[in-house]
This record gives C-alpha cells, sequence and structure tokens, in this order.
C-alpha cells in the first residue's frame, strides 16, 4: 500500500506546473486529467456508492431475488428497444442493441487521463537527458524579474545569463573525437547540436493534437456510436432542440435485460424493464468533454503551427530577437540622454556607436543562439516576462562580442574608412534612418549599416 501511494505521489508530482511549456500544454496534461478524475469520482461515488441501476421485477419475489437481477444486469449488459417497437425475438438481434459501456466509464475516464499525461512524460523525460535544465533556467528568470534592487537584478542577470552561455556551450558538438555510427551521433546529439530541444519539444505538440484526435475516436467507439463521425455534435443538438433519449437512443435511461434461471432442470429465459440512472450522468459529462476535447484540438492544432512557424523559420528567429534589441536600445537611448543633463556638453550628445553587418546579427542568432538558444527565451518570456529577456539579451550579444571581436574590429574599421572619420569621432544626436538602422546592446553600441556599404566588402 505504501509503494502504491508512493507511486501515485510521484506520478502527481511528475505532471506537476513546470517552467518548460505554455498555458496550451497545461490544458492538456494538466487541467484536463484532472477535469476527467473529477468526473471519474462523481461517477464512481454514483455507481459504487449510490444505485446505478434498478430494475422492475415481479412484486411477489423476494428481495434477494431483486438484488440479484440488478447485480446481473448491471455486469452482463443491456439493451435499448424504443417502447414503440416490439422486442425482437431473435437473441442475436437483441445482442446488437446491448449497451456495454456504463459499467466502464470511470475506467475510460482514467484512461484518458493518462493518455493526456503521456506527451508531457515524453517531453520531460526525454529533456531532462538531454542535460539542459530548462526548467532551472526559467525559474531562475523568475526569481530575477521579482527582484526590486537595481543592483542585485544586474547580479542576478549576469548570474543567469552566465548559466543561459553555458547551456548554450552544452548544446555545441565536439569536434575533436570523430563519430561514425548514426545512432552515437543522436545519442552525443551531435546530429541536432543546438535544435534539440525544439525539435523534441514540437514533436511534443504533435503528440498533444494527436492525442486529441485519438480521444474522440475512443469516445465514438466505447460508446459505440460508430454511425455517427461527430458524436457530440449528434448529442448536443438532440439536447438542445430537446429531443427525448427515449428517440435518440443516446445514454437510455430504460433498457431491457435478459437472464436465465435453472428450475427442475429446465432453462428459464426471463425478460426485465430496468433503469440506468447512471446514464443521466453519463450524457452529462460526455457531452461536456467532447466539447472540451473539441476547444483543445482547435487551440492545440493552433499553438503547434505557431510553434513550427517561430522555430523553423530564421526570419522569424531573427525578429524575434531583434525585437528585444531594439527594446534594449531605446532603454540604452533614454539613460544616456538622463545621463547627459548633468554633463556640460548636455548641447551635443555623444553616441558611441560600433557598427556591424547584418550578418553578424544572422550569427548571433543562427550559430551562437541557435534554435534551442531562441526556444528557451520564448519559454522565459513566457513564464518570467519581456524586462528579464532583454538583459539576458544584451548579457548574451556582449558574450557573442568578446567571442568575435576580430569580426566587430574589421567591420569598425570599414566603417570609419566609409564614413571617413576617425574612432573618436562624435555623432551629433541619434542616427537618422536614411543612414542606417541603429541596434543597441548594453555599451559600445552596435549599428547595421546599410546594404549598398555591406554589398562593397562582401558582407551580404
Amino acid at each position: 500500500m505504501f509503494f502504491h501511494a508512493t507511486l501515485a505521489r510521484s506520478f502527481i508530482n511528475a505532471l506537476s506546473l513546470r517552467g518548460d511549456d505554455d498555458v496550451i500544454d497545461r490544458l492538456n496534461y494538466y487541467y484536463t486529467p484532472i477535469m476527467l478524475c473529477i468526473a471519474c469520482l462523481i461517477i464512481s461515488a454514483k455507481q459504487y456508492g449510490g444505485t446505478p441501476i434498478e430494475c422492475w421485477v415481479n412484486p411477489h419475489s423476494r428481495e434477494s431475488m431483486e438484488e440479484y437481477i440488478e447485480s446481473y444486469c448491471w455486469i452482463q449488459n443491456t439493451y435499448w428497444v424504443p417502447m414503440y417497437e416490439n422486442i425482437p425475438d431473435d437473441h442475436t438481434a437483441r445482442e446488437e442493441k446491448q449497451i456495454g459501456y456504463y459499467q466502464w466509464v470511470p475506467f475510460i475516464l482514467i484512461a484518458e487521463a493518462l493518455m493526456f499525461s503521456l506527451p508531457c512524460m515524453f517531453w520531460r523525460l526525454l529533456s531532462w537527458q538531454s542535460g539542459l535544465n530548462i526548467q532551472h533556467l526559467i525559474n531562475v528568470a523568475c526569481d530575477t524579474n521579482a527582484i526590486v534592487d537595481t543592483a542585485d537584478r544586474q547580479k542576478a542577470v549576469d548570474a543567469l545569463a552566465s548559466c543561459f552561455i553555458d547551456t548554450l556551450d552544452l548544446q555545441s558538438p565536439n569536434g575533436d573525437i570523430p563519430l561514425r555510427s548514426m545512432i552515437a551521433k543522436i545519442k552525443c546529439q551531435r546530429l541536432l547540436a543546438g535544435h534539440y530541444i525544439t525539435c523534441l519539444y514540437m514533436l511534443t505538440k504533435l503528440f498533444y493534437t494527436i492525442n486529441i484526435v485519438v480521444q474522440f475516436m475512443l469516445l465514438n467507439a466505447c460508446l459505440k456510436s460508430d454511425e455517427y463521425l461527430f458524436f457530440g455534435f449528434q448529442v448536443l443538438q438532440d439536447l438542445l432542440a430537446g429531443k427525448p433519449w427515449t428517440e435518440s437512443g443516446h445514454f437510455p435511461r430504460v433498457t431491457l435485460c435478459d437472464f436465465e434461471v435453472r428450475y427442475l432442470a429446465n432453462l428459464n429465459r426471463y425478460t426485465v424493464q430496468c433503469a440506468l440512472l447512471i446514464n443521466i450522468i453519463n450524457e452529462k459529462v460526455f457531452a461536456f468533454l467532447w466539447c472540451w476535447y473539441l476547444l483543445l484540438v482547435i487551440v492545440t492544432s493552433f499553438s503547434t503551427l505557431s510553434w513550427l512557424v517561430n522555430s523553423l523559420l530564421q526570419s522569424e528567429k531573427i525578429d524575434y530577437i531583434l525585437k528585444y534589441m531594439q527594446i534594449a536600445q531605446s532603454s540604452d537611448r533614454k539613460k544616456q540622454m538622463k545621463f547627459a543633463k548633468f554633463q556640460d556638453s548636455c548641447a551635443e550628445r555623444v553616441y558611441s556607436v560600433i557598427p556591424f553587418a547584418p550578418h553578424l546579427l544572422d550569427k548571433f542568432v543562427i550559430r551562437f543562439l541557435k534554435s534551442d538558444g531562441v526556444f528557451i527565451l520564448r519559454m522565459m518570456a513566457n513564464h518570467a516576462g519581456d524586462i528579464v529577456v532583454v538583459h539576458v539579451v544584451k548579457s548574451l550579444w556582449q558574450e557573442f562580442r568578446e567571442r568575435n571581436w576580430r569580426e566587430f574590429e574589421e567591420f569598425e574599421e570599414l566603417k570609419e574608412m566609409h564614413f571617413r572619420q576617425p574612432k573618436s569621432a562624435m555623432v551629433v544626436g541619434p542616427p537618422t534612418l536614411q543612414q542606417h538602422r541603429v541596434v543597441t546592446i548594453g555599451n559600445p553600441v552596435a549599428t547595421i549599416m546599410n546594404d549598398s556599404m555591406n554589398s562593397e566588402k562582401g558582407y551580404l
């Protein structure tokens, strides 16, 4: 008993809310299983704590006989025949009309809850084996966002950026030892270096969508509604139109049951009429679940498509990082202008700029951050907010600049030669859009030169 309790507790903890998913994922693996478990408890309380079925028997029958008939009909299945139709004499025809799902509804709901949890377990197991602790990064980012003091926040951002850089370095393959086997490359993550987590998450998203489609098929199979492609639509239409179950046959309340009794070496067959009280609850539960699954498959499909587009298109990844670089640019300019008010030469404010070509921005996103880095930043923005991501991107850019200082110096010389000005030249006021675009990340500030200038030196 202790083992089962520990196993259940571990399973619940494994499916607790974490920072390596989005709200659509939580609707699938967390909130939907909770609703299914609540529905299971309600139906189980009626089945095992109440009276799920009551049969009309001969008034002269003993109480023990009535209990036997009800128990037999509950476990042996019943069948539904409309009141305006005659009961068929052929027993095969009666078996074709049998209703055999009501005893298994709690188990069906539990199975559905487990199926909704499988994609989450797949994601957490394989992402953990990759060696990347995404949850830790997100938790640190959330803690950093809660810090009020500016100095303490900057220290926390530096620590977070350092941890982020270590994560990116871990994704970079070590090419000193060649691996011949394709399986070995997959195990060492060389085949998907920098893209492993992103591909794994996209696959998990697809599993969520496929799971919901399977849930629709499971409902139709369990409720024996193969004649309807969309069973929920038919049930809802009947409920809204006020069509009684006596006509539709969906979740019938009154059914028939056949049982046999041996008496004096003879086999006697009897037919009794039973009331399935549990079907009143089953109808409402399955109608709600069908509507919920319909909503869930729509939002999950849209979320999956959105993540696929944002993760596969390089332009989307570059634009996403550029957005935070522009926010950092605006913040730095405001700080510079505020600082200039306390200077004697505030009439002519100096903007310290170090240029970089678009190929440097592309290299920063595609070769330094890679898909996994952009993916973690997206998760960080979803849970910790954009402010923390802005500071992290600034720190990551400074690290990228230090690692590629030679390219930055070469392009700075190119810029000086193009504008015919020394390094210490002063640029009065912010650069205009006609001259070039500016992307400011911390200090120094980076400037993207125009395309004509880059084409002269072969950067574009």
